[in-house]
């Protein structure tokens, strides 16, 4: 798929309600009713009973996985995703993370509230697929112009700019992030 026709799915993933997209795919994982005991405000609960988190991804990518347990909403790669009063902080398990971590594990601002993180975390799960394979196209069209000997001025500058509108779109939702930057424009 050409960067244009992904921009026009990314563009059906943003657009579509939540309800939507919790529901094309695999079931949600929902909370269990011990949840109810946990200090989170009325539209924090509200969301996670309504909407639950994406269940782990079965395709080798990165992606929000709902586990809800001992105020563990879910995890991202090694990185459990915690709420704090209202805001998800993503901690990871060890400095061997990143090599910034030396001094000590730091926990990263996930979003802001409960509902933007359910809301992201769903709309990362149908976006993840289509900016990997957006990633891989560029990819094999710049092997296919250095094969042919044709110069091209940069396969990766359209997948580029469909991460930042990703990322922007993302900022729409919850401007107080310091994790969503680093996951779409460091897509693996």
């Amino acid at each position: 798929m050409e960067v244009s026709g992904t921009r026009i799915a990314v563009d059906r993933i943003l657009g579509d309600t939540l309800e939507s997209l919790t529901r094309s795919g695999s079931p949600p994982v929902l909370p269990a009713s011990e949840l109810a005991d946990w200090r989170l405000s009325g539209p924090a609960k509200a969301a996670l009973f309504a909407y639950g988190l994406p269940p782990e991804r079965d395709d080798g990518l990165m992606g929000v996985a709902g586990v809800f347990r001992e105020h563990v909403l879910g995890v991202y790669g090694s990185a459990k995703l915690v709420a704090d009063s209202d805001a998800v902080l993503a901690v990871p398990r060890s400095t061997a993370v990143h090599p910034d971590l030396a001094g000590g594990v730091t926990p990263t601002t996930v979003n802001s509230s409960v509902p933007a993180f359910v809301e992201c975390a769903w709309r990362w799960h149908g976006i993840v697929p289509l900016l990997a394979e957006a990633q891989n196209a560029a990819g094999e069209a710049e092997i296919r112009a250095w094969k042919d000997g044709v110069e091209l001025p940069d396969a990766y500058l359209g997948y580029q700019q469909l991460c930042e509108y990703v990322l922007e779109r993302f900022r729409e939702i919850d401007p107080d992030t310091g994790f969503w930057p680093d996951v779409i424009i460091d897509l693996p």
